[in-house]
C-alpha cells in the first residue's frame, strides 16, 4: 500500500522548493507551446520528495489495481521503481528501439492481458 503522500498544497510547495515548476516560454515534446514546464529531474535529485511524488501517483491508481508499471529509461526508470514499490508490483523500463519508438529489452515481458501502469 503507498505511504502517505503530501496533498497536492503540500506537492505543488515540493516542486517549487526543488526548483522544479518553471515559468516561461517552452515548447514542449509535442510541438505545442506553453507556460509552464514541471522539470522532473530537479524532483528526482531528491529522494524524499521522489517518493512523496511516487506516492502521490500510486495512491491514484490504486483503484485501478495495476499488475505492472512501466516507465522509460530516460527519467521515467526512478519513477517507475518507486511507484511500482509502493504498490507492491514489479516494474518494467523501455528503451529507444532501432526505428525511435519504445521497446522491451533485457529479458522484460508483459503478459498479455497485463493492467499496465505507465508513468514518465
Amino acid at each position: 500500500m503507498p505511504e502517505r503522500t503530501p496533498n497536492p498544497q503540500e506537492a505543488r510547495q515540493a516542486f517549487d522548493a526543488a526548483g522544479a515548476f518553471l515559468r516561461g516560454h517552452f515548447v514542449y515534446t509535442s510541438g505545442r507551446h506553453g507556460a509552464d514546464y514541471l522539470e522532473k529531474f530537479r524532483i528526482l535529485e531528491d529522494p524524499t520528495a521522489t517518493t512523496a511524488l511516487a506516492g502521490m501517483i500510486a495512491q491514484e491508481f490504486v483503484p485501478l489495481r495495476p499488475e505492472l508499471v512501466a516507465g522509460p529509461t530516460t527519467g521515467g526508470i526512478i519513477l517507475a521503481y518507486e511507484v511500482a514499490r509502493q504498490l507492491g508490483v514489479d516494474a518494467v523500463y523501455v528503451e529507444r528501439g532501432e526505428s525511435g519508438g519504445r521497446v522491451l529489452r533485457r529479458g522484460f515481458e508483459i503478459s498479455p492481458g497485463a493492467k499496465v501502469l505507465v508513468v514518465d
